[in-house]
């Protein structure tokens, strides 16, 4: 783990022990959104510390892959019929009410409709008004000329004023309701192939088209992360549906190994994000 790595995973611990305080103090305490690898370090933490169940992740919507942690006071956690990981969506939005509205909010940004608008448009006009990327959630692309960004309720004023222009075209902005007709904006490219085995470096190197020693290559030197953590080990082996990125390649979803072949090797399906 790089120096810069253990200070991020430092402030997080800080950052959340601050909110455990809060907690036992009888409130609702939350951390603004929380990138997939700090998403899994805070979970850690709190199963250490035996509040995972006292905790609840929103991004938004499901799939949202940035999120926001609220940790509830032990009064409301007795308040569910259920433990909170076993509790639906709506039953945990209700509880929560506003205090889950002000931190997560989508705001509707629209384009003209004659410049099509990619999701690095959208998030490069967004930065570009001097936000940090942690104080914002997902930018989520509805079709090529509107996104949907999640953000605290206090930023919308900011947006409805600030944002004019994304890439050469005007905007704008409007909250959102979620709806049906949502959609996360994510595209994938299905990949299938056959592996000796389901150790990482064989996954590796069928996903990126590279050699096996390449790929070992790529694992030792850090270029490789699971689940958004670093791995230099090249003979783990990955149990489907597992997250593997590679530095200079992409973000894959290893979905599945569906059987071996005559020669006994396995049937790999993943899907790359594009």
């Amino acid at each position: 783990m790089s120096m810069t790595q253990q200070g991020e995973k430092n402030l997080l611990e800080a950052r959340l022990g601050d909110a455990v305080t809060k907690r036992e103090r009888g409130e609702i305490a939350h951390l603004s959104f929380l990138t997939p690898r700090e998403k899994r370090e805070a979970e850690r933490l709190l199963q250490q510390w035996g509040l995972r169940e006292r905790a609840f992740f929103f991004g938004g919507y499901p799939e949202a892959e940035r999120v926001c942690l609220f940790l509830l006071p032990d009064y409301l956690v007795d308040c569910l019929p259920a433990p909170l990981s076993d509790c639906e969506l709506d039953t945990v939005k209700e509880l929560l009410g506003e205090t889950l509205c002000e931190a997560v909010s989508p705001l509707a940004i629209s384009g003209s409709g004659f410049r099509k608008l990619t999701h690095r448009d959208f998030l490069g006009s967004v930065l570009g008004l001097g936000l940090e990327r942690d104080a914002l959630g997902d930018v989520a692309l509805q079709n090529e000329y509107e996104a949907v960004l999640f953000c605290p309720r206090s930023l919308i004023p900011f947006f409805k004023t600030h944002l004019e222009r994304v890439g050469n075209d005007a905007v704008r902005v409007r909250e959102y309701q979620m709806g049906p007709s949502f959609t996360d904006g994510r595209k994938y490219q299905r990949i299938t192939d056959t592996v000796a085995s389901a150790r990482l470096d064989c996954v590796v190197a069928a996903l990126c088209n590279l050699s096996r020693e390449a790929a070992q290559t790529a694992i030792r030197t850090g270029a490789v992360e699971v689940e958004y953590e670093a791995c230099e080990r090249p003979d783990l082996a990955l149990e489907p549906p597992t997250t593997v990125s590679v530095r200079g390649f992409g973000r894959f979803i290893l979905r599945s190994f569906d059987g071996e072949t005559r020669k006994g090797r396995l049937r790999l399906c993943a899907d790359r994000l594009i």
